[in-house]
């Protein structure tokens, strides 16, 4: 057997078995989460409902739609989407999304990016990378920052994303399969619950995709350069723990582009990206008198990761902190964290596998926060939604993974392990939750979508 052959073989069953593998924790656990939320007679309905609005798209998508039918697609979207945000309607969401309107607000009020949060005890100043708290702010500042203007803004960003997932599967030889994933994007649980919130996981898919079809449809020169830079910086300024899929998807397809194009390629992308980067880089130098390159809050995010009682999921810092100037700050919890890594070894390798399987495997998170808002959504509320998330969620890694076969351009299982490899060498050390792998859907879902359409055949890289 060909070399070659065997690798794809070899990279094959192993992104299957860990898809596999994801499965079957997610399976292990519907007692567990069954204990904590119920299950109610509205949990069918609700599972059964989105079943009958995806199989619709599915049928519709076939061929590529008319005005007609596009229309009715479009429609159906926006009230489903409409009631999810029902959910938001009156109410404030914890963590992230109320610190980024937070943000937005200051920003349009001329405070600047800052942020005063009540656990540190300080005002913080690049807590946050600057991307979408500055794409929050111009938005509000036409449309408001009330739930449908949030949904709207939402909405564009998922839409943006599913045309590039199209892209993508047309670029891999594949339209329909481009079409359907697309549609099921737009419908996905986790991202319907994210929709009506100021949450930046859409704008990071977007991103991620354009770097993948920057690698993909490869350009010659620095037309290249910026098609990989530009999004590449923008996500280091987005989440800068994704920033390496830069790289990464690069290295993971040198087999197809070439030594010497990808390193031509990255490097020159690379400087791009870093011309990007200046004008934070400056702002930091100008608030901080010190080089930061993205964020104060590695230091944070460390601990959150690395502690007696780490889960993965934020938790408060130690009170003991509490008033430390920023930088002095993220330095000192940070050295907490790698003095409990040092002192009990055994219990970081099992927490870091712990906290990957754990946030890969289930889906219960949109509800999560659903329930923590204030005022709360209903407990009943919560039992009739999750088991949509979570049997969505198994799906996904069921039908992924059983997809995985020949028929599967190999270009897509490169994209899907880069992604794996992503979570695996730059992710899972930190903080480390649900939405943190929410990236990896798109690519996901056209795999699990890819079976059901015509056979294809990968078109030839593009020459540099």
């Amino acid at each position: 057997m060909p070399r070659r052959t065997q690798i794809e073989r070899w990279t094959r069953w192993s992104v299957q078995a860990a898809l596999g593998l994801l499965l079957l924790y997610g399976l292990s656990s519907i007692p567990d989460l069954n204990t904590r939320w119920g299950i109610t007679v509205a949990s069918i309905g609700a599972v059964a409902g989105w079943i009958a609005l995806a199989a619709t798209g599915f049928d519709i998508l076939r061929e590529r739609p008319g005005i007609g039918p596009l229309a009715a697609l479009a429609t159906t979207l926006v009230v489903v989407r409409s009631v999810f945000a029902l959910l938001a309607v009156g109410r404030t969401s914890t963590g992230d999304p109320n610190a980024y309107l937070n943000l937005a607000k200051g920003l349009l009020a001329g405070h600047g990016l800052v942020i005063h949060d009540p656990f540190f005890g300080s005002a913080w100043r690049a807590l946050f990378p600057p991307l979408y708290p500055l794409l929050l702010a111009g938005w509000g500042a036409v449309f408001g920052f009330d739930t449908a203007a949030v949904l709207t803004l939402g909405t564009l960003t998922d839409g943006a994303t599913a045309w590039l997932l199209f892209v993508l599967g047309s670029r891999l030889g594949s339209a329909v399969a481009g079409r359907r994933a697309a549609w099921l994007y737009l419908i996905w649980p986790s991202v319907l619950f994210s929709a009506p919130l100021a949450q930046k996981e859409s704008l990071c898919a977007l991103l991620v995709l354009l770097l993948a079809l920057a690698w993909i449809d490869r350009r010659a020169g620095w037309r290249g350069a910026l098609a990989l830079g530009v999004p590449a910086g923008l996500l280091a300024l987005t989440q800068p723990g994704e920033a390496p899929l830069a790289a990464v998807f690069g290295l993971v397809l040198v087999g197809r582009i070439g030594l010497w194009p990808m390193l031509r390629t990255g490097l020159q992308g690379g400087v791009v990206a870093a011309v990007v980067l200046v004008p934070w880089w400056v702002r930091n130098w100008a608030v901080f008198h010190a080089f930061v390159p993205l964020t104060t809050a590695s230091g944070a995010s460390l601990w959150i990761g690395n502690n007696p009682d780490a889960t993965g999921n934020w938790q408060p810092p130690p009170p003991a902190l509490k008033g430390i100037p920023e930088l002095a700050y993220g330095k000192r919890i940070g050295a907490i964290a790698v003095e409990w890594i040092r002192t009990h070894p055994v219990g970081f390798v099992r927490l870091t596998l712990t906290k990957f399987v754990r946030a890969s495997g289930i889906a219960q998170f949109g509800v999560t926060r659903l329930v923590a808002m204030g005022p709360p959504v209903p407990r009943v509320l919560a039992a009739a939604l999750w088991p949509l998330s979570m049997l969505a969620h198994l799906a996904l890694l069921g039908g992924a993974a059983f997809k995985l076969g020949p028929r599967l351009p190999f270009t897509l299982v490169l994209l899907i392990a880069a992604c794996g490899l992503q979570l695996l060498l730059f992710g899972v050390w930190f903080e480390f939750g649900e939405r943190h792998r929410e990236f990896v859907t798109p690519f996901l879902l056209l795999a699990l979508c890819w079976s059901f359409a015509a056979p294809a055949v990968e078109k030839a890289p593009a020459t540099p």
